[in-house]
């Protein structure tokens, strides 16, 4: 397996750049000898066995403990206990390792752990049973997948898996047709159609005598070939990561050869549905297998917040260092003045013993020693029990996320939250930019049949949510987005009757307006036979519509009376209407599945919703498809509800499937009248330019309708054919099968090239609006992150009109915002390409003048961002001295909480970064989202991107207005390519509150992110989400990426960092868990530093006393237990249970998420106050011991004075009371676990006192019975903890309390209005 893995990733490194001719060869072509696989065996491919462990049995120890020591504080403790064991140091070598070795066994015992549950799906895959043909026996016989070969025959059932890439050579379907579900590969749901050469139908089992022989005796005289007598030689291209092409062609004994393309591979991993067994010959194998060349780790991407961390050790380690040399330095320059006067050093004064500690004579050498040795006495100042408590609290914290039940979707898709990247959890509640994806992230991908155009005809009568969200907010839509007439909202009906008005008699004018608000009511759908039908009278309580539309079914709320019910035969231009749905019903890859004598129970298993929902329209409309095979489509046609059915079967010649680049897919159809047609369907911007001007059809008509479909959030479709004669599509066919015979990549691009040729000079017929409806509660989401300063950008494929609209639906954009356009498809950029055209200008001055055109929108944009508004974002993202938000309060703000309506109304406000209107009444009062201290954290590194600085205005006293800018994918590419314009853009999205990208492509998307991510600098984190296979590479290319489990599929939560079933989920996840995350991990870190810089500070004092000999006054085990045992189990439930605010009001104040993006809890003044907080705990732990214990006072009833050990001991104690008791001046949120934490790890002190000094003295040391007969019965003991604990964190509690009242924070100001809340509340139901 070892072996496999290694050839693996040996033949990547070949192809990348080795010349071995080997290498070469098979980089060329692989040869494949189908049911010989002795043959194939001396050719060195891969075994099929497969392995996703990260380690082997021989690697794991190297590689694992290589893993941890990524971490430069694991070198610095192994460092230190080796010097040790070389005789440095004051403590022992044994407390010294053991603290080390336990942290690097719990890191190996998690990586071992992690890749046991590896190995054990490996295994898992690797043992499943397949059908594999025997030569020898001539049968099937079953073996596990690990020990298939190439070029075996096997066969697979319905519902089965392929264990490998595989040649389909027949099926138990018609034609040798089967189908495949790729969910696990591309992330697509929908059944993909895979049909055998026909030369092979007959390829079966010798025992079987139906299915595919049955089918193989009708279409092919030769009769059926068993497979004991089966041989071919399969030619075809070496193992590659490409799912969507394959190139081969397979050659028989006799000299016939026949091309090979994807329509023939079954790729490992997906599955056979609908079919009752197929045989294939194994092409590839283990890890040459399509899949495998794909399962490419993900970037490995670490949260701020480490980053930060690892800078901070750096800082403790200089600080280290400067405290050991300054030791070291002083301790010299004793030496030389005091000479051999310190007698208990034991100075050595002869030459013989250069080794000693001390050494009046050699005083360099004692300071070099003693500068070791105070690297081992301070060496506390480097946390390494951090690294432990980190991973353990993030699993927690991963743990709690994925159980929230708040986030479980019980209703679609039966999914939680999971987590996959647990060290990012803190960087979820500094997000701010979210990148999304608009379809089936914002919109629930379920399409729906809305509205059509036909003939130039508009037919649709229904609301979409744009319209809807459009009236709520008083917009009229139009050409801008928001329209100029606020006041007179779109009304569906009237534009309904505008648009009939032209085209139909008064009396048709009358007949439909009346239907507008009154449906007939002798429609039903009750018969299962026919879907058009006469309904009875009672058929419903009320009058039909589109809001009671008694044909609404999955894909399809399309309302209007002309049409349905067999209304259309009715219509002046009933033909077209036909030719339209006809159209419909034959242009697609969909697979029908269910009874066809049933419409109702028939759905399609379509390569998207979309598809599904035109084939669902059709059937509506009298014209329903019901069967598929290679060669025929079978369509019953029941025009009206009177009319009988008729049976049409049309001879289906080419499919030319759609793909991302050509945005439209045909088939060349032969109707039953013999009329040889191209039908087509794709998006406007590539159909529109294959019109034949001469057969134009209704280019105009269908280009304003397709415009007004987009403008109210309806993806639209244009709807066109062409006719062919005989003679031409005999030419192109056979230039076609030539193309298709090609072997290598140029097949692909030579296919387009040649499918383009045939899809020119067509006809348009129509244009269809499909709805794709927002999720629940994404306007709702999208209000609250933008209210918690969150930038919002959404990068979509769709026209700019249909995102400007989906936009307002889901209230990315907000009435009162200036939209700002650049796109290449307006007025004025049509301009310019009419005048290149005109004046026949060469493509490269063409793309000068489009790029300076860009260029010249974004300069225009830029201006008015800074000269014409406010910006929006200034109040957060300014570098000017900023003060805390109640910094401009008077000082009496503490009456002010008494005053539940104002202070609630006030800090209830919107965000000024993402809302029009500013507070007024600011100074009155305040608002959440005021001024801030905008001291940049740590880990964003000392130097600031001069991008990220926001840009000043020429006016601050102008009206604050918020600003969307909207760019189409054209535009993208120029900007992308030019370092200029991406600055430029930089700059204005930076003043923008929202983002939408329009026309974008899968990399376009990755490229945006990536540059805004770079641009945008440390200091601001960005976010992706997703939920297709488009969208993988932009959340891999973010800091954080978000993957929804939907109806695409689940290569994006595949590919995430933590995965959602629905958007709105993400509001819980920023606001809630983002936001106790970060600032539980934030204290986390404060509180580690501050606690080893206390006992790294008093290691320093008492060595100052201690004529810096590096003797402890205290027992080595004491200061190794103190991160790991005494002080550790309280802040890990801190950082796992801590909440300032209850999850309610995160999500009710979502203003209080802006502490996490301005880094308030985590950065240089909090690491700096807390280092200094540390330095005078120390001192007051040290000195107040040290005058209570002091040899001029009598520490025992009989009048002893404390020893060494005893001073150390009551040191320690209160060493170890007063960080457990620091919690409590730390946080608000406490249950009965916070209070056992805190008071089991005080009383674990005390136990270990009784324990360890209960040991024999030679185990014990100088903590022999020291707590029961010398600290316990002194008085001054229990009362210098009293003294110590009341003077460490005093000042610590008069400090919070004004603050608090006088200057308080964000969630404190919302602690108080819950409270008061609650007492009104209580006071009302007393009364």
């Amino acid at each position: 397996m070892a072996n496999d893995r290694l050839k693996f990733w040996k033949r990547r490194w070949w192809r990348g750049g080795g010349n071995s001719n080997q290498e070469s060869e098979e980089a060329e072509s692989r040869i494949v000898h189908c049911n010989r696989p002795d043959l194939n065996s001396s050719t060195g491919y891969a075994s099929n066995r497969t392995s996703t462990t990260k380690y082997t049995w021989y690697s794991f120890l190297p590689m694992a403990l290589f893993e941890q020591f990524r971490r430069a504080a694991y070198w610095y403790f192994t460092a230190i206990a080796i010097l040790a064991s070389a005789g440095f140091g004051p403590y022992g070598t044994i407390s010294l390792w053991l603290p080390l070795a336990f942290v690097l066994v719990l890191g190996l015992a998690r990586d071992f752990w992690e890749d046991v549950r590896r190995s054990r799906g490996d295994r898992e895959v690797n043992s499943r049973p397949i059908l594999v043909y025997s030569g020898a026996q001539g049968k099937f016989e079953e073996k596990e997948w690990r020990n298939v070969r190439v070029g075996d025959l096997v066969k697979v059932s319905d519902g089965d898996y392929f264990p490998a890439d595989l040649l389909l050579l027949s099926s138990t379907g018609p034609d040798g047709i089967c189908y495949v579900e790729t969910m696990n590969l591309d992330g697509e749901t929908n059944l993909k159609v895979r049909q055998s050469l026909e030369c092979t139908w007959g390829v079966v089992d010798d025992d079987d005598d139906g299915g595919a022989a049955e089918e193989f005796g009708k279409n092919n005289n030769e009769g059926k070939q068993v497979l004991k007598n089966f041989e071919a030689v399969l030619r075809c291209e070496p193992p590659n990561a490409s799912l969507y092409t394959f190139a081969g062609v397979l050659e028989f004994p006799d000299g016939r050869s026949f091309p090979i393309g994807p329509s023939q591979i079954l790729l490992r991993d997906s599955s056979l549905q609908n079919t009752g067994s197929i045989v294939g010959a194994v092409v590839y194998t283990g890890h040459d297998t399509k899949v495998m060349q794909n399962s490419l780790p993900p970037p490995s991407k670490r949260s701020r917040v480490d980053k930060t961390l690892d800078k901070i050790i750096w800082i403790m380690f200089g600080l280290l260092l400067f405290v050991s040399i300054l030791t070291a330095v002083l301790l010299a320059v004793r030496t030389k003045g005091a000479g051999s006067n310190p007698w208990y050093l034991l100075p050595t004064i002869g030459d013989t013993d250069y080794a000693a500690n001390y050494n009046p004579n050699k005083e360099a050498l004692v300071g070099v020693l003693s500068f070791f040795n105070s690297l081992i006495l301070y060496g506390y100042f480097v946390p390494i029990a951090l690294y432990v408590s980190l991973e353990i609290v993030r699993g927690i914290q991963a743990q709690f996320i994925a159980e929230d039940l708040h986030m479980y979707d019980s209703i679609i898709t039966q999914k939680g939250a999971s987590v996959k990247s647990a060290g990012l959890n803190e960087e979820l509640g500094q997000v701010d930019t979210i990148f999304s994806d608009k379809t089936g992230t914002l919109t629930s991908n379920q399409m729906d049949f809305f509205r059509a155009s036909i003939a130039g005809v508009a037919y649709g009568m229904g609301t979409t949510e744009v319209e809807r969200a459009a009236k709520i907010l008083g917009l009229a839509l139009g050409d801008d987005g928001h329209g100029s007439d606020p006041s007179h909202p779109h009304d569906p009906k009237e534009d309904y009757k505008k648009n009939s008005a032209s085209r139909h008699s008064s009396k048709e004018l009358q007949n439909i307006a009346v239907a507008a608000d009154q449906q007939p009511e002798n429609l039903t759908k009750e018969n299962n036979t026919d879907i058009l039908v006469q309904l009875p009278d009672d058929a419903s309580n009320g009058p039909h519509g589109p809001e009671n539309n008694p044909y609404r079914e999955k894909g399809f709320n399309f309302y209007d009376p002309r049409l349905l019910g067999g209304n259309w035969i009715h219509e002046p231009n009933a033909d077209n209407i036909r030719f339209f749905f006809q159209i419909l019903a034959l242009c697609h890859t969909a697979i029908p599945d269910g009874n066809p004598d049933n419409p109702h129970t028939m759905h399609y298993r379509a390569e998207s919703p979309d598809e599904a929902a035109l084939v669902v329209a059709a059937k509506q409309f009298g014209f329903f498809f019901y069967k598929r095979t290679p060669t025929a489509l079978y369509i019953r046609e029941t025009p009206s509800p009177t009319a009988a059915p008729v049976e049409q079967v049309y001879q289906l010649l080419n499919v030319l499937e759609f793909t991302s680049a050509r945005k439209r897919m045909s088939v060349i159809v032969r109707f039953p009248d013999g009329r040889l047609l191209l039908l087509s369907k794709g998006a406007d911007s590539v159909m529109l330019q294959r019109v034949d001007r001469n057969k134009s059809g209704f280019v105009k008509e269908t280009k304003k309708d397709l415009k007004e479909f987009g403008q109210v959030g309806l993806r639209t479709l244009v709807v066109a054919y062409r006719e062919l004669s005989e003679d031409e599509y005999e030419r192109w066919q056979s230039k076609y099968a030539e193309v298709r015979a090609t072997l290598g990549r140029e097949r692909e691009l030579r296919t387009e090239e040649v499918a383009d040729e045939i899809e020119r000079g067509l006809t348009v017929v129509g244009g269809t609006g499909v709805e794709d409806k927002l999720q629940d509660g994404v306007p709702e989401t999208i209000n609250h992150l933008a209210r918690a300063g969150i930038n919002i950008w959404v990068l979509t494929g769709d026209k700019v009109e249909t995102a400007i609209n989906i936009g307002y639906a889901c209230s990315l954009l907000r009435q009162g915002m200036d939209n700002l356009l650049v796109s290449l498809d307006g007025p004025e950029a049509h301009a310019l390409e009419e005048r290149a055209t005109r004046d026949n200008l060469p493509n490269n001055v063409v793309e000068e003048e489009q790029k300076a055109f860009v260029g010249h929108k974004l300069s225009e944009a830029l201006d008015l961002v800074l000269t014409g508004h406010e910006n929006p974002r200034e109040s957060t993202l300014s570098n000017a001295q900023a003060l805390n938000f109640s910094g401009s309060l008077p000082r009496t703000l503490s009456r002010s909480l008494s005053q539940p309506s104002t202070l609630s109304r006030n800090v209830s406000k919107r965000s000024g970064r993402h809302l029009g209107s500013p507070s007024s009444s600011a100074q009155n009062g305040f608002e959440m989202t005021a001024l801030k201290s905008n001291h940049s954290p740590i880990g964003g590194g000392l130097e600031e991107s001069t991008i990220d600085r926001p840009l000043r205005r020429a006016d601050s006293d102008t009206t604050p207005v918020e600003y969307a800018l909207i760019i189409d994918g054209q535009s993208l590419a120029f900007i992308l390519a030019d370092e200029e314009l991406q600055e430029h853009f930089l700059q204005v999205c930076i003043n923008c509150s929202s983002v939408l990208c329009c026309r974008v492509s899968p990399r376009q998307k990755a490229q945006v992110t990536l540059l805004v991510r770079k641009g945008l600098g440390q200091n601001r984190l960005c976010l992706a989400i997703g939920d297709g296979a488009n969208d993988v590479g932009m959340i891999q290319s973010a800091d954080v990426g978000v993957g929804i489990s939907g109806v695409e599929g689940a290569q994006a939560a595949a590919a995430a960092d933590y995965a959602i079933s629905q958007f709105r989920f993400l509001e819980r996840l920023l606001l809630v868990h983002g936001h106790w995350c970060y600032r539980r991990v934030s204290l986390m870190m404060l509180y580690f530093f501050y606690k080893v810089c206390i006992i790294g500070f008093i290691a320093f004092y008492s060595n100052c006393f201690a004529f810096f000999s590096g003797t402890p006054f205290y027992n080595s085990w004491y200061a190794s237990c103190y991160n790991t045992v005494f002080t550790a189990l309280p802040i890990c439930v801190i950082a796992v249970l801590d909440q300032d605010v209850s999850a309610d009001e995160a999500i009710r104040y979502p203003e209080l998420y802006k502490s996490g993006q301005r880094g308030e809890l985590f950065n240089k003044r909090s690491v700096f106050a807390w280092l200094t907080y540390s330095l005078y705990t120390s001192a007051v732990i040290f000195f107040f011991t040290l005058a209570i214990y002091s040899g001029l006072s009598a520490f025992r009833s009989g009048g002893e004075v404390s020893s060494l050990q005893d001073y150390g001991g009551a040191m320690f104690t209160t060493l170890v009371l007063v960080p457990n008791l620091q919690l409590y001046m730390m946080v608000q949120y406490f249950t009965w676990i916070h209070h056992l934490a805190i008071w089991a790890s005080i009383a674990i002190w005390y136990i270990f006192l009784l324990v360890y000094g209960a040991l024999p003295p030679l185990d014990a040391t100088t903590a022999y019975k020291e707590f029961i007969e010398v600290l316990a019965p002194s008085p001054s003991y229990w009362l210098l903890q009293a003294i110590v604990v009341v003077a460490c964190l005093l000042p610590e509690f008069l400090y919070r309390s004004l603050h608090w009242a006088f200057y308080p924070s964000d969630y404190q100001i919302v602690l108080e209005c819950t409270k008061l809340e609650r007492t009104k509340i209580s006071e009302e139901q007393k009364v």
